[in-house]
């Protein structure tokens, strides 16, 4: 099941669709205009096509929010647009870097375009989700023109990054979508490389969009397989690669009107709303660095993670991660027998951001950053551990069927 999610995710708008779709295969029905949800319910809602909220009403005696949270996009190529540019081999496409990839690794590798178009019809417009059916690639320079390369890969967006599609055809629209008046669209180039095993013992799985994928899945599993206690909630916002302030994405009212919304169908008031807020807790889930097996100096000296040794507990100033978030975390892991093991940047790297800062300051909730460890965070190709996705669906599961209660300075977890 994790293969083919990967497989077939190729931009948000496809994870999203197939997240929609696992959901909807468990019983979860779109929460729409004319739903009120209802103890026992199972709801889901959309923004944008590109972000997903899951609710799962359990328990309001245990009225408490918990909440995980994913991102569906990834680094990628980003489209510019219909018209392709010349070159002296055909036709190439016109792009700009979304988020922070790797360059040099989506070149020479077999690239699909995907996204959405938006067509004309006769009473309006009409969304189109697609791929291509056909490859493109980014040929490099070769060795002989650039002996350099071996030393120091210097690549430009503009000029370098630009894949080849050949022929004489100018609008890549027309390409992609013949049968149709394209009005715009959403387009980007992907890795169309499938996901596979690695390693003698096929201990490591290999994919594209790893991150973030891999967490999208395993909160997903979480909320269909959990008996939930209060009530569960499943949060995969789009954009976080580039800031998270759109609509779909973190910064916005997306979660915050989606939970005040539950709050009024099931009769709480204002208070009670507050109530859920402070009695619930928040797993902001993104993936960190495992060690690398060539530059282990790129990991703190002492305090490492590695990929099959469980779920990873992050902590930084840009993570919500404090002293009691993760003691809650861990103590829920204790209890359900899942491993897990500390990370900590090294204090001379820059260090990434996620989602977990953003909810828990906009939400005033508790809060904890975890992940699995991986290797390859934004390259076309990325690595993670087969046991550990195992170790995430089981912590999500375990999470969603967890209820915690203050009594002064002390915390029950039951």
């Amino acid at each position: 099941m994790i293969r083919e999610y990967l497989d077939n995710s190729y931009t948000a708008y496809h994870t999203v669709k197939n997240s929609r779709n696992f959901l909807q295969n468990n019983g979860f029905i779109p929460y729409d205009e004319s739903v009120t949800a209802k103890v026992g319910g199972k709801y889901y809602i959309e923004k944008n096509g590109s972000a997903i909220i899951a609710v799962k009403v359990g328990n309001i005696d245990d009225y408490a929010f918990n909440i995980a949270l994913a991102h569906t996009d990834s680094p990628v190529l980003h489209v510019k647009g219909r018209k392709l540019l010349d070159s002296p081999e055909g036709k190439r496409i016109n792009v700009e870097v979304y988020g922070g990839l790797i360059r040099y690794s989506f070149m020479n590798i077999p690239l699909k375009i995907a996204g959405r178009l938006f067509v004309k019809t006769e009473n309006g417009i009409k969304t189109v989700l697609l791929e291509s059916d056909f490859t493109v690639n980014i040929p490099s320079l070769c060795i002989h023109h650039s002996p350099e390369v071996n030393e120091k890969a210097t690549l430009t967006v503009q000029n370098d990054m630009l894949p080849l599609i050949g022929g004489n055809e100018s609008d890549l629209y027309k390409i992609i979508y013949p049968d149709g008046e394209v009005i715009d669209g959403d387009l980007y180039v992907i890795p169309a490389v499938k996901s596979f095993y690695s390693g003698a013992d096929n201990r490591f799985l290999c994919s594209p969009r790893i991150d973030n994928l891999t967490s999208c899945y395993g909160i997903l599993n979480g909320i269909v397989n959990s008996e939930a206690k209060g009530i569960a909630v499943c949060c995969l916002f789009d954009n976080e690669e580039i800031g998270s302030h759109t609509k779909q994405g973190a910064w916005s009212d997306f979660l915050a009107s989606t939970l005040k919304r539950i709050n009024s169908d099931l009769g709480k008031g204002g208070d009670d709303y507050l109530k859920a807020l402070n009695n619930g807790f928040v797993l902001s889930i993104d993936n960190g660095h495992a060690v690398h097996p060539a530059h282990p100096e790129k990991s703190d000296p002492q305090e490492r993670v590695y990929m099959g040794g469980g779920i990873v507990v992050k902590h930084h100033t840009n993570y919500c991660t404090d002293g009691y978030s993760s003691a809650v975390i861990k103590s829920i892991m204790d209890k359900a027998n899942i491993p897990y093991q500390d990370y900590y940047n090294n204090s001379d790297i820059r260090c990434g951001g996620t989602l977990g800062l953003i909810v828990s300051a906009n939400l005033q909730m508790n809060a904890v950053d975890i992940g699995l460890g991986q290797l390859a965070m934004h390259a076309s190709v990325e690595t993670v551990s087969v046991k550990d996705i195992s170790y995430m669906c089981d912590l999500t599961k375990a999470f969603y069927e967890t209820v915690l209660v203050t009594k002064g300075d002390n915390l029950i977890i039951k």
